[in-house]
């Protein structure tokens, strides 16, 4: 029998459109694949608990019913993957964070499908995941196909992890680019990127080629405490140069990168969710549920006014 489910708050309405839109495409992905001898995976890398908790506003003054704060519980991207039919051959959950992790064992106790729950972060674990059987061979392993799901927090996910799943030429990676935390890390000047800032750009792009991309030398100033002219750097690259040099870098991955589905909040594009694959074979195929996604979305996720979430 199934506990009590634990608060994960977090997100907003663009997360219900988010996981809507993965929803729509694990159902497409099952269903082009069933009867194909495929042994299907999700994998989830940061699933949290499985769920998500909110705090809506109900009620409304004009129709004299009174305003009050009401938590409701969404499925998380877990919860809503376990439903899917048909279901896959198995479900791969990663969470750093302990407690959640314990609640996502619980799902064991809810579900009769194949449920691993690994506890650590989720780059290392995804490695291990794919350097092991049967990804890494065994008499199974030309069967493997899987859906990953990568929503970090902020820009936790390794350019070393996607060149790992984009090895794999067998999964199909929707992967939430964290747009509007990349844009904090680049400073209006060069000189204000510390080498921690670097190590994280170089670790979300996979090189230091954004330098170059995004600055250009500004003029020399000469200063009152200075006997030469300082030279610097100034960031030319607006916002969506510097998205179009995220795509340009999972191009260097995937030969299939989709078109994003924004996901605003609070009137700015702070992500981007992406498809890519590296399956060939299979891009045809892929493209038209990816595409009929995005076109769903797209117009929902654009609006700029913000409604009261609901469950649909």
């Amino acid at each position: 029998m199934a506990g009590k489910r634990v608060a994960h708050r977090f997100g907003g309405v663009w997360t219900e459109i988010k996981l809507k839109a993965l929803n729509d495409y694990l159902w497409f992905y099952q269903n082009a694949l069933k009867n194909k001898g495929f042994e299907t995976w999700y994998i989830d890398a940061f699933a949290g608990t499985g769920d998500r908790h909110a705090e809506l506003k109900q009620g409304d003054i004009f129709e004299n019913s009174p305003i009050e704060h009401v938590e409701r519980i969404f499925d998380g991207s877990a919860r809503k993957a376990l439903k899917i039919n048909p279901p896959f051959s198995h479900y791969w959950f990663a969470e750093q964070h302990r407690g959640r992790a314990r609640q996502l064992e619980k799902l064991k106790d809810e579900w009769p499908h194949d449920i691993q729950v690994r506890q650590g972060e989720a780059n290392t674990e995804l490695r291990a995941l794919f350097n092991q059987q049967p990804w890494s061979g065994g008499a199974t392993s030309g069967r493997q196909r899987a859906v990953v799901f990568l929503d970090p927090y902020g820009m936790s996910v390794d350019w070393e992890t996607l060149e790992v799943l984009a090895a794999t030429e067998k999964v199909d990676v929707w992967y939430l680019f964290p747009r509007a935390a990349v844009i904090h890390q680049l400073a209006n000047d060069i000189s204000g990127i510390d080498e921690g800032k670097r190590r994280a750009l170089a670790r979300i792009f996979g090189s230091d080629d954004w330098e170059g991309e995004f600055y250009s030398a500004k003029p020399a100033q000469a200063s009152l405490f200075e006997s030469e002219p300082v030279m610097s750097k100034g960031r030319h690259a607006t916002p969506e140069d510097i998205a179009a040099f995220a795509r340009k870098r999972l191009g260097k991955l995937f030969c299939y990168v989709s078109d994003p589905l924004p996901l605003i909040v609070n009137g700015h594009d702070y992500f981007e969710l992406y498809c890519l694959s590296n399956n060939r074979y299979a891009i045809s195929l892929i493209k038209r549920g990816v595409e009929h996604v995005i076109r769903k979305y797209t117009p929902a996720s654009r609006r700029r006014s913000v409604h009261q979430e609901d469950a649909r």
